[in-house]
C-alpha cells in the first residue's frame, strides 16, 4: 500500500532502510525497450557498479547507512546520527564510485580496446569526477574546502564552480548541436547535470 501512495518500494535488510523510487525502474524499462545497441543495458550496469563501489567503501569504513534510496537522480545515501564520517574519509568514498567504474574500464581496455562497454565505464567514471554537485567530483571539492576552510565556505564556493562548470558545457553543448544538427548529447547532459545542481540546492533549503 505504502507503495501505491507515495511511488517509494521500502524494504529494510540488515537494519538499513532501502528505498527504490518508482521512476527509477521506469526510466530503466523505457531505455532498455527503446535502445537496439545494447548501450542502455551496460550503462545500468556500469551505474550499478558504480553505487556498488560507494556502498562498499561506506561499510568498509564502519558507516552502515540508515537508509539508502535509489531515484531517478541516482542513490541517496542518509548516515545515521553520530556516526558521520570525517571529511577524509567522505573523500574516499566519493571516490570509491569512479574507481570502480576506471578500473573496469582499464580491464576491459586492455582486453578488447575501445569497445562499448569500455566506453561506457570511461564515461561513466570520468563524468562523474566532474567539479559539479552533486557528482563525485564535486562531493570531493566540497570535502576537501571543507577540510581546509569550513562548511558554510565549502558550500558556496563548491555550487560557484558548478556553475562555471556547467555554463561552459551548456555552451559547448549548443555549439556541437548547432554545427551537427542532430547531435545533442553533451547539452542534455549539461542540462542533466544543472537539474541535478537544482535538486540538490532545493532539498538542502
Amino acid at each position: 500500500m505504502s507503495f501505491l501512495l507515495t511511488g517509494m518500494f521500502k524494504r529494510k535488510i540488515g537494519g538499513i532502510l532501502f528505498q527504490i523510487s518508482l521512476l527509477f525502474p521506469a526510466a530503466v524499462v523505457v531505455m532498455l525497450t527503446f535502445d537496439t545497441s545494447g548501450t542502455a543495458a551496460w550503462c545500468v550496469a556500469a551505474s550499478a557498479m558504480h553505487e556498488t563501489g560507494h556502498f562498499l567503501a561506506l561499510i568498509l569504513l564502519g558507516s552502515r547507512p540508515e537508509s539508502v534510496t535509489l531515484g531517478l537522480f541516482g542513490m541517496r545515501v542518509v548516515q545515521r546520527t553520530g556516526n558521520r564520517l570525517s571529511y577524509r574519509q567522505s573523500i574516499l568514498v566519493s571516490l570509491a564510485g569512479p574507481a570502480v567504474n576506471l578500473l573496469s574500464f582499464a580491464f576491459l581496455f586492455s582486453a578488447g580496446g575501445w569497445s562499448v562497454p569500455a566506453s561506457v565505464h570511461f564515461m561513466l567514471g570520468a563524468m562523474n569526477l566532474m567539479p559539479v554537485e552533486p557528482l563525485d567530483g564535486g562531493q570531493i571539492l566540497y570535502q576537501l574546502l571543507a577540510l581546509w576552510r569550513n562548511e558554510p565556505f565549502a558550500e558556496h564556493t563548491a555550487f560557484a564552480v558548478s556553475l562555471c562548470t556547467l555554463a561552459p558545457l551548456a555552451a559547448a553543448g549548443f555549439y556541437v548541436l548547432i554545427k551537427s544538427g542532430y547531435n545533442f548529447t553533451l547539452l542534455v547532459l549539461a542540462l542533466y547535470l544543472g537539474l541535478l545542481l537544482l535538486f540538490k540546492r532545493k532539498s538542502l533549503s
